[in-house]
């Protein structure tokens, strides 16, 4: 009964997958921090009802080869485990999308899929599919934007983080049909992305959360076309470095929503971009590590916390602690102030 009644499924030694698989027909979900090899996730899709496929490889691969050299095996055997983690590709995607056609999430983080594969799993899963994580995908490209824009699948969450995406990618994605459902878009680490591209992102109707940290070619101009995106209430900027106080005031001016946003490392951040937040409903956190702090004094923060009333938090550097102390209420600081190397 136990095994005709359970939904989902976490294994740790793919060893025991067939027999695994086959006392448990009716998963809904499946999850392995373990490698995986094509023939492995074909036997995967004779499950047939799978909806939620994740960590086909583990997140960190430098985690994995901790965590076995902790039992003591040799460099070639490590090795062999890397070239098996590699292993998956368009056969074993092309397969699991024949078999599971009811896909709603799917989380590759893989840097070898091919775009053979990518493409079956969005074709195969279009009307169900609302979580796709593509994470350091290296063959995901433009042409992979373009078959998700052409395609019906209602996307809520979508990972490109380090992809080598353009703005006619971003073009495909603002233009489809899910311009109308994204509410999560990650473009971290994406050297492809400029100005051009992110004033595409207007057109996203429901986009909630963005993350475009380490956007080396953003500057104000694609900073303040962010602003107009009323409907962010997450809004991820870390090391973006040529934003200027301009984009900080629009933002705090325009989305009034907005409740987390990160400027670690920002060049931008003065007492006026601080100044701008003052009164602002929805705010909640703010970070601000390893922001150029000479001109911002703690006198800003404490009226920023206590004239913002939905601030929870604002997060600095360990080393500002003694000089804010001195400069700020203890009672505001113990309150607000979250102090981090």
């Amino acid at each position: 009964m136990e095994g005709l009644s359970r939904s989902s499924l976490r294994v740790l030694n793919m060893d025991n997958l067939p027999r695994l698989l086959s006392r448990y027909p009716n998963l809904a979900t499946f999850e392995t921090p373990k490698r995986m090899s094509n023939a492995d996730l074909a036997l995967v899709a004779q499950t047939g009802g799978l909806q939620t496929i994740e960590e086909i490889e583990m997140q960190d691969i430098r985690a994995l080869v901790r965590y076995e050299l902790e039992l003591a095996i040799s460099v070639d055997e490590v090795r062999e485990i890397l070239r098996v983690v590699h292993q998956v590709g368009d056969e074993g995607l092309c397969a699991l999308a024949n078999g599971c056609p009811i896909l709603s999430e799917i989380v590759l983080k893989r840097r070898r899929v091919g775009m053979v594969g990518i493409m079956a799993m969005i074709t195969s899963a279009a009307h169900h599919l609302t979580h796709l994580d593509l994470e350091h995908c290296s063959s995901v490209s433009d042409q992979a934007l373009e078959a998700i824009g052409s395609s019906a699948c209602p996307i809520r969450v979508l990972n490109l983080k380090g992809c080598s995406i353009t703005g006619a990618g971003l073009r495909f994605l603002a233009n489809g049909c899910c311009s109308k459902t994204i509410e999560q878009l990650n473009l971290a680490y994406c050297p492809g992305i400029t100005n051009d591209g992110v004033l595409l992102l207007c057109k996203m109707r429901v986009l909630e959360e963005l993350d475009l940290s380490f956007g080396s070619e953003l500057t104000d101009v694609g900073g303040q076309a962010i602003s107009a995106i009323q409907t962010l209430k997450k809004l991820n900027l870390a090391c973006v470095f040529s934003l200027t106080e301009k984009t900080i005031v629009a933002l705090a001016k325009n989305c009034i929503n907005l409740e987390m946003l990160n400027l670690r490392g920002g060049l931008g951040v003065t007492a006026a971009a601080i100044d701008a937040f003052l009164g602002h409903k929805c705010l909640q956190s703010l970070n601000l590590i390893g922001c150029l702090f000479d001109d911002v004094r703690g006198s800003a923060l404490e009226s920023l916390a206590l004239q913002c009333p939905s601030l929870k938090s604002i997060v600095v550097n360990e080393k500002w602690r003694d000089r804010l102390l001195q400069e700020m209420q203890e009672s505001t600081v113990s309150r607000f102030l979250q102090f981090k190397n």
